[in-house]
């Protein structure tokens, strides 16, 4: 299995929040659209048919998984599912306790809010174990060394509409997935 880990907001289409911190206005002022880069990472994942897509952020918890996958397009058939509610309902891992025993526990909500970015693509990496992952976010903190080579950071203000960000995650996806 060969997985894209994706970011919405700051990848699809600008942060508003990041937007309107740098430049003062909302990227909407500006012309930009949610989703607007559904269209173009749809082309350029056809050379990968077999690629599936776990999604990574916060919208499908606030709104629902299907209210975001109507706005992904033929995307929305690669979806198998998003790393909340797979790390907090399916996912069960072993923990030491103080006694220094181990007992197999899953991820309460406290524990995901708790969790940076990196934490959970990687706790979810290693449970999904795919055979090739890319992930492509804005949030650019506190990944690790080791998964560096899969790790794809989009310019929040940007998105995936601008050609060098583009380029980035088209050499990320070459670089992982091949042909």
């Amino acid at each position: 299995m060969r997985v894209l880990y994706l970011g919405i907001s700051g990848v699809l289409h600008p942060s508003a929040s990041v937007h309107e911190l740098v430049y003062g206005f909302s990227p909407w002022d500006a012309g930009h659209c949610k989703y607007e880069g559904v269209p173009w990472l749809s082309s350029v994942l056809a050379r990968w048919p077999d690629v599936q897509i776990v999604l990574t952020s916060t919208q499908p918890w606030k709104h629902g998984l299907p209210a975001v996958l109507v706005h992904l397009g033929t995307l929305a058939e690669r979806v198998i599912g998003f790393t909340y509610e797979d790390l907090t309902t399916k996912v069960v891992r072993q923990v030491r306790t103080r006694s220094g025993t181990s007992r197999s526990v899953g991820y309460s909500d406290q524990d995901y809010w708790r969790m940076n970015k990196a934490e959970i693509l990687v706790a979810h990496v290693e449970w999904l174990r795919p055979r090739a992952w890319v992930a492509v976010d804005d949030e650019d903190i506190l990944w690790p060394r080791q998964v560096a080579d899969h790790v794809c950071i989009a310019d929040g203000c940007r998105g995936l509409l601008h050609p060098t960000e583009q380029d980035k995650l088209a050499t990320s996806l070459e670089m992982n997935f091949q042909r």
